[in-house]
């Protein structure tokens, strides 16, 4: 059965219409049997080999020996073919000189590009693209950054980076150097946002530090390498967008070079609710940032005055990665952050400022004993209010965790049902990155991570329940061709959700970009309002529910 397809082009409030091409929309399936609505019975299946993904991470020496190594690599959702069908891409380490031990000459393993056929298998086209990638990968980002329909994608290594442009045809081409994105950082995260809403997508590029192998631990001390603070920070970068397929760097004028921190990644919100992108920014051993967006492109740290750069503990530990959600459901965006050390739920308000409430909700007690990477926010059981992943590890041995998944009672208290939610949870896991996607397109969100040193690892979930769901995916006109910066609020019946469309980026990993919504029991859809980066809105009533539904930006 063919998911329904919609296409909202006007202003005005309407009736969606069904579009032309609606052949060529993934397949779904709209209520799983076997449970009523809101009942659930949330299970997760590791379903890795039967799909033909056999990425593995290189740990070139074999051995764990600093903290370059420890950091691991992630990847990227993204659909680079525009077939409806969401494709992932895994980023790999390799050797590198100073960074690795490995013996000269050691070969490095590939990036991997896998291409999802949409029959629930996927290919391996890497070599075919040619986006094998080189040097010591960390993670990627994907956006169409020029504008012309497909999606980019950006790799992000300790040394540099390389940008891929998608032609749409033939493939991808390394356009590194004649884009203006050259630099020898150690970039291990990146965000495409546009931050001036004039239609052309910027990149923000997070800095770790700079590693000097001569740094050793003094005698006696019980961690086998040194800290993030024995070395020196290392800064961030802003590139502006020209328009032109190239970027300038504008850090020092936009006001994001600030000294002192190394950054583990970004994640783009609009924090304060005023129409821009803000920027988080998760720093390791020290506060972490929040850079307030003034509409123009400059930026000023609010971090310390809204709540958000220290813990609820009042310190600054090691930071590994924000995400974003509505955690208790009030239309407004929280921050959940993961670490070396106790987590963050930063709740918002309306007067901008955020309460860490990691002991209130729960999440303190599951989470203390871990060492969490990756997190996400998504709503497993579609009963309309968002749940949590966490991919934990261990940061100085090659020995695994146990990952956490967390259930959300509808008020951002969460409950622990790992040891419900299938074999996987019962594993002990190195795990670094993760990320949250639909790629079966059957309206139930999965996650995708990756492990140090091991195997990714694809979870579908499987879970039964009659609960229904509302897709969404926007391209812009006037806006950037992603839409990246909307807002959306969707209305059915008595309850309401907000998302902002964004590059869901979480510790190195971006997450699939189209919007899920869970419905619970709702079988329509009363309203669809997007309100663009411009600061028009566009509206759309009585919308079917179990579909996919794709707004465009009208026509300036």
């Amino acid at each position: 059965m063919l998911a329904a397809f919609a296409l909202l082009t006007a202003c005005d409030p309407g009736t969606p219409r069904e579009d032309p091409n609606a052949g060529a929309v993934p397949s779904a399936t709209p209520v799983r049997q076997g449970a009523e609505a809101g009942t659930a019975a949330v299970r997760f299946a590791e379903v890795t080999a039967d799909l033909g993904i056999a990425f593995r991470h290189q740990l070139a020496d074999g051995e764990l020996t600093n903290i370059m190594e420890s950091d691991g690599a992630g990847g990227v959702v993204l659909d680079y073919d525009r077939d409806g069908w969401p494709d992932v891409y895994f980023v790999n380490s390799g050797p590198a000189p100073v960074l690795s031990d490995a013996p000269a000459g050691t070969p490095r393993w590939p990036n991997r590009l896998y291409h999802n056929r949409g029959d629930g298998t996927f290919e391996d086209v890497t070599d075919a693209l040619s986006v094998a990638g080189h040097g010591f990968g960390t993670t990627a980002a994907a956006a169409d950054y020029d504008n012309d329909g497909d999606g980019d994608l950006l790799v992000v290594n300790f040394g540099g980076l390389i940008l891929y442009r998608n032609d749409g045809q033939a493939g991808f081409q390394d356009v590194t150097e004649a884009s203006g994105l050259t630099n020898d950082k150690a970039g291990i995260s990146a965000t495409f946002f546009d931050a001036e809403a004039d239609g052309h997508l910027d990149l923000f590029v997070a800095n770790y530090l700079r590693f000097d192998p001569s740094i050793r631990t003094a005698p006696g001390e019980k961690q086998p390498y040194p800290g993030p603070l024995a070395y020196e920070p290392e800064f961030n970068v802003l590139y502006r967008n020209r328009g032109d397929g190239t970027f300038e760097d504008r850090s020092e004028p936009s006001g994001i070079r600030m000294p002192g921190h190394r950054a583990m990644s970004v994640t783009p919100l609009d924090a304060d609710r005023d129409g821009d992108t803000d920027l988080y920014v998760s720093n390791d051993g020290t506060a972490n940032l929040l850079l307030r967006n003034d509409g123009l492109g400059h930026f000023k740290d609010v971090a310390l005055e809204c709540g958000v750069g220290f813990n609820g503990f009042g310190k600054a530990e090691g930071s590994m990665g924000a995400c974003v959600g509505d955690a208790n459901r009030d239309g407004l965006p929280d921050l959940l952050v993961t670490r070396f050390g106790n987590a963050s739920l930063y709740v918002n308000s309306d007067l901008g400022f955020f309460e860490d409430r990691i002991e209130a909700s729960r999440i303190l007690v599951a989470s203390a004993e871990h060492t969490g990477w990756g997190g996400a926010f998504l709503d497993f059981d579609n009963d309309g209010d968002l749940d949590i992943f966490i991919a934990n590890g261990d940061p100085h041995y090659l020995k695994g965790m146990l990952p956490l998944l967390l259930e959300n009672d509808d008020s951002g208290v969460f409950r622990n049902i790992s040891d419900q939610a299938g074999p996987f949870f019962r594993k002990q896991v190195n795990a670094r990155g993760c990320g949250v996607w639909d790629f079966d397109n059957d309206g139930w969100t999965d996650l995708v991570l990756t492990t140090l040193a091991g195997e990714a690892i694809v979870l579908r979930n499987e879970t039964v329940n009659g609960n229904h769901y509302l897709d969404i995916r926007l391209e812009g006109t006037r806006s950037n061709r992603d839409g990246l910066g909307a807002r959306v609020r969707v209305v059915a019946g008595d309850r309401e959700w907000q998302a902002e469309m964004r590059c869901p980026t979480s510790y190195v990993f971006q997450s699939e970009t189209r919007l899920h919504f869970g419905l619970g029991p709702a079988e329509r859809v009363d309203r669809v309002e997007v309100l663009w980066p411009g600061g028009h809105r566009q509206t759309l009533t009585a919308v079917g529910v179990d579909r996919l539904l794709m707004v465009r930006e009208p026509e300036p």
